[in-house]
């Protein structure tokens, strides 16, 4: 690496969906000093394109690709040694963004290799499936592999660290900051937005996750279910796409069909313009049964919308008083009560609040950067 030059950090994790862990490592690479830090991106399901290829293309950094270990583990791992055979001279640092401790590869081939900074960052809480005997396994074996081969561990929050690194495992929190200036109130975008989706005079419920299991679809078309009866006007806004497995997206139309709400709830997709539709909304509802800590709960709050979180979500998600928690034990019911009474006073007024609390994009980009340049 040569002095004259940017320091080069090799980021893993991205996918093809717009998800929190890529919108995480977009926000921040968008905010680095690229003079100074850099990133290049691996993509380790090389079948697919990952999201903002374009973008980071054209910020002049490197995508490399390896096979999935899914459908070849051998070249898969193959690819990884002989990327890194060529490559790895030219980095400071490796990051592997992981939502399980299921796969850690990277990390013990990067330090074979002599990259002097390994780090496993957490993204997640849970699993989406159950853990059988095989992967408990692997996961006993991956914790060891860990200890010898990452220098430093990372975090979206308390709870996704000692879920993935345990009680007795040191790491740094870094807060799954945001763009705040996206997501400022603007009555005249709400107006537009509203028009377009053709739900002005609605009282607007939005979600924003992916179909799986860890974002409890079934339960939230539930709660709405029941907001709709408090409420004739209502309509449910469903942003993401389902993410290999179709069996969540199909039965959430099913439940919306069964509950005769087909007209009341759009399912909009993969969206790129979030920020803009978060301002049509009037409040947001994540009853997931897990989270490390949901980068769209911090988006919510800075666009000023009452937010109800489920219980089995990090308390540190909550950074305004536009922040509920509600049991997942409780009714649909009891949900839907709470939500159609709450209302939130000044939403222009809720950024300000998330920036104070430490999860403005610009000064977390930078706390990242003196860490890589240290």
């Amino acid at each position: 690496m040569s002095k004259n030059l940017p320091i080069r950090i090799l980021q893993v994790g991205m996918t093809k969906n717009i998800g929190g862990l890529e919108t995480y490592l977009m926000q921040q690479f968008a905010h680095l000093d690229k003079t100074k830090v850099t990133y290049d991106f691996v993509n380790i399901t090389s079948e697919d394109e990952i999201v903002f290829k374009d973008k980071i293309l054209q910020a002049g950094s490197h995508i490399y690709g390896v096979r999935s270990r899914h459908s070849n583990p051998i070249r898969h791992y193959w690819q990884w040694i002989t990327l890194l055979h060529h490559i790895a001279k030219n980095y400071k640092g490796i990051v592997l963004n992981s939502n399980s401790i299921t796969y850690v590869f990277p990390i013990f081939i990067a330090r074979f290799f002599g990259i002097p900074m390994r780090i496993m960052h957490s993204h997640n809480s849970g699993f989406e499936q159950r853990i059988g005997f095989a992967k408990k396994v692997i996961m006993k074996m991956n914790r060891f592999l860990l200890k010898w081969g990452a220098t430093n561990y990372f975090a979206c929050s308390q709870l996704a660290g000692k879920w993935m690194f345990g009680e007795k495992t040191p790491f740094t929190v870094i807060p799954n900051a945001i763009d705040c200036s996206k997501f400022c109130f603007d009555s005249e975008i709400r107006n537009e937005m509203r028009k377009s989706l053709h739900i002005e005079d609605k009282f607007v419920v939005g979600h924003v996750g992916r179909f799986t299991y860890q974002k409890n679809h079934g339960f939230l078309i539930d709660v709405f279910n029941e907001i709709h009866k408090i409420n004739p006007k209502a309509v449910l806004l469903l942003i993401g796409d389902a993410v290999g497995n179709m069996s969540y997206y199909e039965k959430a139309k099913q439940k919306v069909q069964q509950y005769g709400l087909t007209g009341c709830v759009q399912f909009l997709g993969m969206r790129n313009d979030v920020p803009l539709l978060m301002q049509a909304m009037d409040c947001f509802v994540l009853p997931s049964r897990f989270e490390g800590l949901p980068v769209v709960g911090i988006e919510a709050q800075a666009a000023g919308l009452p937010c109800f979180f489920s219980d089995t979500i990090t308390r540190e998600v909550g950074l305004t008083e536009l922040a509920h928690f509600v049991s997942l034990k409780d009714s649909s019911e009891d949900w839907a009560k709470k939500i159609t009474v709450a209302h939130t006073v000044n939403r222009k007024e809720a950024v300000n609040q998330v920036k104070a609390a430490g999860y403005e994009i610009e000064s977390v980009a930078q706390k990242v950067q003196d860490f890589y340049l240290t």
